[in-house]
C-alpha cells in the first residue's frame, strides 16, 4: 500500500510539474524580417516578427518609428507563427525601429523592437 502511494505521489508530482513548464512558456522572439540591424537597399514590402508559437491575434500590434512619418504599417496579421504587417508610404533612408507586441499560450503581454537601416546605394 505504502509502495502505491509512493508511486502515485511521483506521478502526480510529474504530471504537476509539467503543466507549471507548460504554463510558464512564453512565445519567443525567433526571427524579424528585415533581420534585426540589417542595412537594406530597398523599402520592405513588409514587416515581420515570428515567434516560438502562434501569437494571440486580438492583442498584437505592429508599429514603425523612422525619420519619415509618412511610414506605417498597416493590415497586421497573425501567420502561423508571425505577425506581419504591410509597409505603406515612401521611406526615407536611415535608422527604422519595428516595435511590436504579442501574448502566447500562457496570456502573458510581451513586448519588443527590432532596428534596421534602408540605405539605397
Amino acid at each position: 500500500m505504502r509502495r502505491a502511494f509512493t508511486i502515485g505521489s511521483a506521478l502526480m508530482a510529474a504530471i504537476l510539474l509539467a503543466g507549471t513548464t507548460a504554463v510558464l512558456a512564453h512565445a519567443k522572439l525567433e526571427k524579424t524580417e528585415p533581420a534585426d540591424k540589417a542595412t537594406i537597399t530597398a523599402p520592405p514590402a513588409h514587416v515581420q516578427v515570428i515567434f516560438s508559437e502562434a501569437p494571440d491575434a486580438a492583442v498584437s500590434k505592429l508599429a514603425i518609428k523612422g525619420p519619415s512619418d509618412k511610414v506605417k504599417l498597416v493590415e497586421t496579421h497573425v501567420m502561423g507563427k508571425a505577425l506581419m504587417a504591410h509597409v505603406e508610404g515612401e521611406m526615407v533612408d536611415g535608422v527604422y525601429t519595428v516595435q511590436w507586441q504579442t501574448a502566447g499560450d500562457d496570456g502573458h503581454a510581451q513586448k519588443g523592437e527590432f532596428t534596421f537601416t534602408l540605405k539605397r546605394k
